[in-house]
């Protein structure tokens, strides 16, 4: 599709331009290099665009650099320009041009095309829903090690969902994922051996994948494990532990680790007793839906009548 030269120079020059003194910087070099034909630059630029990065954000200007990359023949600048028109990006909206640059993109070997067409299966945009096709798709891509791809043919085994339930599939794909770093797999493994589900139940090693999910700041990750030490499963009671990781989770807008925290604060437990911020906390946790704060606010509020 492309010779290296010049075009691969201006490129590797734009990335270190990037690294150390910003992408505006890099916009004009990344052009350049566009301009001479190298493909990866060309894709990277309609990135641009299309973020506002580093430029003044056009997604008109982003799908024109996608199509360029398309005449090209990179399946990637395909794909992308195939998002553009299932989304109305830049111009129009026409998913059944978008589902066949997917189809080209795919047959080219790009796993993000072939999430695309697993997704528009999946959710009925453009197509008829087909949860058979959509779990083809994703296979192809989670085949291919896509760690994206591997949740969700984890999650459709254990919904039964286009193809027969089974758990210990789903089990095996999550943890597949889980091992790439994915945070929603490394949870989903963290609960299956937590509850002993397609696997033999094991604490510590839900506190592992619970750990790493966590770090990555996935917030139910971090609710369980949070009540990991507040019961003392797969380690010591450690309730001091415990409120902290509740109050990062709720920081994080999680409702039923805000209703934790202010019940904690009230209660003096884990943390000093505080019963103004833990109304504080209730009052967010109802406003994202809790309704066991809700019932706290309630008695609270009939006690000052």
């Amino acid at each position: 599709m492309f010779e290296p030269g010049e075009g691969q120079r201006l490129y590797e020059e734009a990335q270190a331009v990037s690294e150390t003194e910003g992408p505006e910087k890099a916009a004009p070099i990344y052009r350049r290099a566009a301009d001479a034909g190298f493909v990866p630059a060309i894709n990277r630029l309609a990135d641009m665009y299309m973020c506002g990065e580093g430029v003044e954000r056009d997604p008109v200007e982003g799908r024109a650099l996608y199509r360029r990359s398309a005449d090209l023949g990179d399946p990637e600048g395909t794909c992308c320009l195939g998002i553009a028109y299932r989304h109305g990006l830049g111009g129009e909206k026409d998913t059944d041009l978008a589902l066949r640059m997917f189809a080209h993109s795919a047959e080219r070997g790009c796993v993000e095309a072939m999430n695309e067409i697993a997704s528009m299966h999946l959710y009925g945009d453009g197509v008829e829903q087909d949860l058979t096709a959509a779990f083809r798709w994703y296979a192809m891509a989670a085949e291919r090690g896509d760690p994206l791809s591997q949740f969700k043919v984890g999650f459709l085994c254990e919904e039964g969902a286009g193809t027969e339930r089974d758990l210990h599939r789903a089990f095996g794909w999550y943890l597949k994922s889980a091992k790439q770093g994915l945070p929603e797999a490394q949870f989903k493994t963290a609960l299956f051996y937590y509850e002993g589900t397609a696997v033999e139940k094991d604490d510590f090693e839900a506190m592992s994948w619970y750990g790493m999910a966590a770090e990555a700041g996935f917030p139910p990750a971090i609710y369980n494990l949070a009540t990991m030490y507040y019961l003392g499963e797969g380690t010591d009671v450690d309730r001091e532990t415990a409120f902290s990781l509740y109050l990062k989770a709720a920081e994080l807008e999680d409702p039923d680790a805000q209703f934790r925290v202010g019940k904690m604060l009230f209660q003096g437990d884990g943390t000093q007793e505080d019963a103004v911020r833990g109304l504080e906390w209730f009052r967010k946790a109802a406003a994202n839906g809790s309704e066991d704060a809700r019932k706290v606010l309630d008695k609270v509020d009939f006690g000052r009548k």
